[in-house]
């Protein structure tokens, strides 16, 4: 078990009482706050990520005491946060990824404000699970059974936008085209309109 692990468990075993002492709050309810925060927390990284503060702890110092209190080594916690930062770096890297359903889209009188509600089902997320850390190759592999999976699910027809034309798959720097059934297009030019509503220049949907 990770110490940031144990040090969770320490912390639930032992008393509000307690906890209000060794922390040195000077009420119950603050150290209630803090520590119903922390116990919530999915990570070490999204806590000390979380950004809290209440004037007398910030996410790291209230570690830092928690180690000191119970006794853990706070350089097992920063070399635990060490290997998280990598996986969640990696996890912002590939959600800048995306695959775009292209439908040759072509406005008549279709209500813009729909459109622009509408914008985000022509968008398809990558599972980050599937393809962190993954190389490109393997990354496109999954990409092709999610496009393949999109068009029979959808029977090739994408609401209101139309008959699905094919796929554009946005890789970083790169751009890859699959037709309908997961085949790679070496050269198509794909011309890409959006749907975006916006008031006094900000974006509704």
């Amino acid at each position: 078990m990770s110490t940031y692990k144990l040090i969770k468990k320490r912390v639930e075993n032992s008393s509000l009482e307690k906890i209000t002492k060794l922390l040195e709050y000077s009420s119950f309810q603050k150290a209630e706050k803090i520590v119903n925060k922390f116990l919530s927390s999915k990570d070490l990284y999204s806590w000390l990520d979380s950004g809290y503060y209440d004037f007398k702890y910030t996410p790291k110092l209230f570690l830092q005491k928690l180690c000191q209190v119970f006794q853990f080594n706070y350089k097992d916690i920063e070399e635990e946060l060490r290997k998280q930062s990598i996986y969640y770096d990696e996890v912002k890297r590939v959600q800048k990824n995306y695959i775009f359903v292209n439908t040759n889209f072509r406005r008549k009188n279709e209500p813009i404000f729909l459109l622009a509600c509408l914008e985000q089902t022509r968008q398809i997320s990558l599972n980050t699970r599937d393809v962190v850390f993954k190389n490109k190759e393997k990354t496109l592999e999954i990409v092709i059974k999610q496009i393949q999976q999109h068009y029979k699910k959808n029977n090739g027809k994408l609401n209101i936008w139309g008959n699905i034309m094919n796929y554009v798959y946005y890789h970083e720097n790169e751009i890859f085209i699959f037709d309908r059934d997961g085949t790679r297009i070496e050269s198509q030019k794909i011309k890409r309109s959006r749907a975006i509503l916006t008031v006094k220049g900000k974006k509704l949907c």
